[in-house]
């Protein structure tokens, strides 16, 4: 049976941290994905966090995302994007986590056929350091689905690559706005890959972050295929609001014990 966890944000930390321990789940905070708290008292923050976590297993922390262009041919973008990854990969250490996502933010729109080689070999450069840094710190490194159409993009990352600690993180809601192939395809091409996913729904228009079963997803179908090619993966229910959280939760462990995720139907 997967490992399940919630998302955090903002004011709930504490509440999500206690229903996280009550129910045996992992927890993933974001409070190192905003440059204002990078920028305020990251100290005091990262000491909240621990304290509010300890005892929970797994944790994972969401990197920061805004404007981070790693793969820009510019070195001084490059740079600002290194410096906050790598504060927020600190802190995320320092309060145990074991997991840090990071976003890909791949732009299908650009059509240069050598965009995509390019984006390739410079996410390598960016990404492969920190993973190493990663692996020191007990950790690993998720790239996450955003735009990408097609699964082979960050498939094909993670393989070139070849490195223990940098592995894909998936998003469902994600894939339901901005692919047209289903959850369960994706899934089946990134197989192992997977260390870590974000599932929540959608209408398939805007990523709602809506609770499991209140979108257009095919539950049974993609836990099955997260069952059978990613069974190591740390499933995260990534609905918003705690409320949200305890649904998807309720939602995904029904589904677990049925019939149809075991049969894979």
């Amino acid at each position: 049976m997967h490992r399940l966890a919630i998302h955090t944000i903002g004011d709930e930390l504490e509440a999500s941290a206690a229903f996280s321990r009550a129910e045996s789940l992992g927890i993933e905070v974001t409070d190192f994905a905003f440059p204002e708290n990078l920028d305020g008292d990251l100290a005091g923050r990262v000491a909240r966090v621990a304290g509010a976590v300890d005892g929970i297993g797994p944790v994972i922390s969401h990197g920061p995302f805004y404007d981070l262009v790693v793969t820009s041919p510019d070195p001084a973008i490059v740079e600002v994007a290194r410096c906050r990854h790598r504060a927020a990969l600190e802190a995320s250490a320092e309060v145990g986590a074991g997991y840090y996502v990071a976003h890909t933010s791949f732009t299908p729109v650009i059509r240069n056929p050598f965009y995509r080689e390019n984006w390739s070999e410079r996410m390598l450069d960016f990404w492969l350091p920190f993973a190493d840094e990663a692996g020191r710190r007990g950790m690993i490194i998720c790239l996450e689905n955003i735009w990408e159409p097609e699964p082979d993009t960050l498939a094909d990352l993670i393989t070139a690559g070849g490195h223990p600690n940098l592995k894909a993180s998936f998003d469902n809601g994600h894939v339901l706005v901005f692919s047209e192939r289903s959850s369960a395809y994706w899934v089946g091409v990134l197989g192992e890959r997977i260390a870590h996913s974000h599932l929540h729904d959608n209408s398939g228009e805007v990523d709602e972050h809506k609770p499991v079963g209140e979108g257009i997803e095919t539950w049974p179908e993609l836990l099955a295929a997260l069952r059978t090619h990613a069974p190591d993966a740390v499933l995260v229910a990534e609905s918003g609001a705690l409320a949200n959280n305890k649904l998807s939760i309720e939602r995904i462990r029904g589904l677990q014990a049925s019939g149809e995720v075991r049969k894979g139907k």
